[in-house]
């Protein structure tokens, strides 16, 4: 009987251990998985950093470039150039 007794708290406590193991085993896949998700959340938020700063540079080139009127300026005052007169149009029919 007293071995009985021995033998089942035996048991418990080999399964009391294998149990803990199993919990600490589930924990580091746990924060392992916790450091990949921040390391891709890391990852995402760099490529949305350099997304954004590109968007910047692309607006900052498009209001910087030329209007019609701006180059129509240049244009005549830089580069000497006119209007053609009338005279000087010929309009081509590409269609036929």
């Amino acid at each position: 009987m007293r071995r009985d007794i021995s033998l089942s708290a035996l048991l418990f406590r080999v399964v009391c251990v294998v149990f803990s193991a199993v919990l600490l085993v589930m924990a580091l896949f746990a924060q392992i998985q916790t450091v990949r998700t921040e390391t891709r959340i890391g990852e995402l938020e760099k490529a949305l950093a350099d997304a954004e700063n590109e968007k910047i540079m692309l607006e900052i080139k498009t209001d910087s470039a030329l209007s019609l009127e701006e180059l129509e300026r240049r244009a005549v005052t830089e580069l000497g150039m006119r209007r053609p007169e009338p005279g000087q149009l010929r309009v081509i029919d590409y269609l036929g």
